[in-house]
């Protein structure tokens, strides 16, 4: 069953600047959190008892945040063209401050003011949390940013809205081997990061199965500024690796490739990182120590764009004044999957919105995405980026 998004509303969308400004239509004091509620029908005022679809939508701000953008955009949109059954869509939004703990309370808050389904949250081990209350409660949850495949392990009411990392762990390992033609490596891995340890994982099995060697496998304590004892170890390698795959999420990873790009060490190897290096600082801590480096990414606003994807960047940017990037696209999209489920359903019960979730098929949004399989893990495209010329750059588009 398709959920792309008709043509109609795609043609509303390059007018887009004309939209007036999300309401803020009602704050909710629910135990001892506040709860946003933002209705976004872009050229009406709702009065405040009007009847509406609600979505929750929870995220952890500054970082990533703008899955924020992404989503108030999809019900801006649908909203646009009717809502869902004539009534108006309202997010309500909980911000996690990236805590577990008040995830689950606005999780539990939020099923209280009777949404119909959760997206978010952005991080995967506060996700396998939250999995667990929507689940509990029969609430059918997509979310964003996560990438670890044990996202939806609480059941069948969990959906993951981004690829999984062994999927971009092995594509960058391919990329290594029959781009590069890479044939061993070196690999860091930030100790005790779920996400760092996953990835880095499955990059070695990857790389190895394609009959690579992992030459060194160093590891760095969170927090780190000094990467000398690891990096040494990687320059001790005789005549040198030729690629070094570092994923990690914080301010550490590109200070460590700054480092070895120094003359203490001078490793000219190519680095390879995951989507945790779409950050907006990379060049600024890295400097030209990240140059020449390619990581996996979700979006690209300058990448291979379907017209829908196009449509997205116009109105994104025309609304918030920037271009958008990989979480505010998986805001987006995962929002759209929600609000497309529930239009299909055409009903308020939460089985039949999380059965036309998963019967979701050749969705094309800001990114694309084939199907979930029967992990509800999202099969879906992906983006190689690189660093040139002192920027980020789009280099090359993986469809699913």
């Amino acid at each position: 069953m398709l959920t792309q998004w008709n043509r109609t509303m795609l043609k509303d969308v390059a007018i887009f600047g004309i939209i007036a400004s999300f309401f803020l239509m009602s704050i909710f004091f629910l135990s001892c959190n506040r709860i946003q509620g933002v209705v976004a029908p872009d050229q009406v005022h709702v009065p405040e008892d009007t009847d509406t679809v609600k979505i929750g939508f929870i995220y952890s701000p500054p970082d990533p945040g703008t899955t924020r953008n992404g989503a108030e955009l999809a019900v801006a949109f649908a909203n646009q063209t009717g809502g869902v059954n004539g009534l108006p869509i309202e997010l309500l939004i909980g911000d996690d401050k990236g805590d577990s703990v008040l995830s689950v309370q606005h999780a539990e808050e939020l099923i209280a003011a009777g949404v119909l389904a959760i997206v978010g949250p952005d991080y995967s081990d506060i996700a396998v949390e939250v999995g667990a209350v929507a689940q509990q409660h029969g609430i059918p949850m997509v979310t964003t940013y996560p990438t670890n495949p044990k996202v939806p392990r609480n059941g069948d009411f969990s959906f993951m809205g981004a690829y999984i990392d062994p999927y971009q762990a092995s594509v960058m390992a391919n990329y290594a081997v029959q781009e590069l033609g890479a044939m061993t490596a070196a690999v860091l891995t930030e100790t005790g990061d779920s996400y760092s340890e996953g990835l880095s994982n499955a990059f070695i099995e990857g790389f190895t199965m394609q009959g690579g060697t992992i030459a060194v496998h160093q590891f760095y304590d969170t927090g780190a500024t000094d990467f000398t004892e690891q990096l040494m170890a990687i320059a001790a390698i005789d005549p040198g690796v030729d690629v070094v795959f570092l994923a990690g999420l914080g301010s550490e990873f590109p200070l460590a490739v700054k480092q070895a790009r120094s003359a203490d060490f001078s490793i000219t190897a190519t680095f390879l990182g995951g989507d945790g290096w779409d950050r907006p600082d990379l060049v600024e801590i890295g400097g030209m120590g990240v140059e020449g480096s390619f990581f996996t990414n979700h979006f690209s606003p300058d990448g291979q764009l379907s017209e829908t994807a196009h449509q997205f960047v116009s109105a994104y940017t025309a609304r918030f004044g920037i271009a958008p990037d990989g979480p505010a696209a998986l805001g987006y999209d995962s929002a759209t999957i929600v609000i497309e489920a529930i239009r299909r359903a055409g009903s308020t019960d939460p089985v039949a919105i999380r059965d036309q979730i998963e019967a979701t098929q050749d969705y094309i949004g800001a990114t694309t995405l084939s199907h979930f399989d029967e992990n509800r893990h999202a099969i879906k495209s992906l983006i190689i980026n690189t660093v040139k010329n002192g920027k980020i750059q789009f280099h090359q588009f993986i469809a699913p």
